[in-house]
């Protein structure tokens, strides 16, 4: 468990990293990240920006073990089953894909980037 002091920590690593991000600098963004999750590794938030970080950088298996690590912490966070939609429907796994993205709208029904994946997933 993360003292006080490494959370707040992991919490300025994790913000850095999504300012990153925000710039279009994901091989930092994921540097970032990584120093948060070393710090504190039960953060919802950090795995899902890792998968997302991983996604923007290609990598795509890692990206989807990284959503499915977010959703064993909250099977609740309907953008990491966005994410997951994103990363198996790039890699070809349409139905999976699908099937994640459905479950992304069941939580979140205005949830607006899976609304267009779903969209796109239909047309494949």
């Amino acid at each position: 468990m993360a003292t006080d002091e490494q959370h707040k920590q992991a919490q300025f690593w994790l913000e850095y990293s999504q300012q990153l991000s925000g710039t279009i600098r994901y091989t930092e963004a994921l540097a970032a990240i990584e120093r948060s999750l070393a710090l504190d590794d039960t953060s919802v938030a950090a795995w899902y920006a890792k998968g997302t970080y991983l996604a923007m950088l290609a990598r795509y298996d890692e990206a989807l073990a990284a959503f499915e690590h977010t959703l064993a912490m909250d099977e609740q966070f309907a953008p990491a089953w966005d994410g997951m939609a994103w990363a198996l429907g790039i890699l070809g796994r349409r139905d999976e894909a699908l099937a994640a993205v459905n479950r992304a709208l069941e939580l979140d029904p205005e949830y607006f980037d899976a609304l267009k994946r779903k969209k796109r997933l239909e047309t494949l």
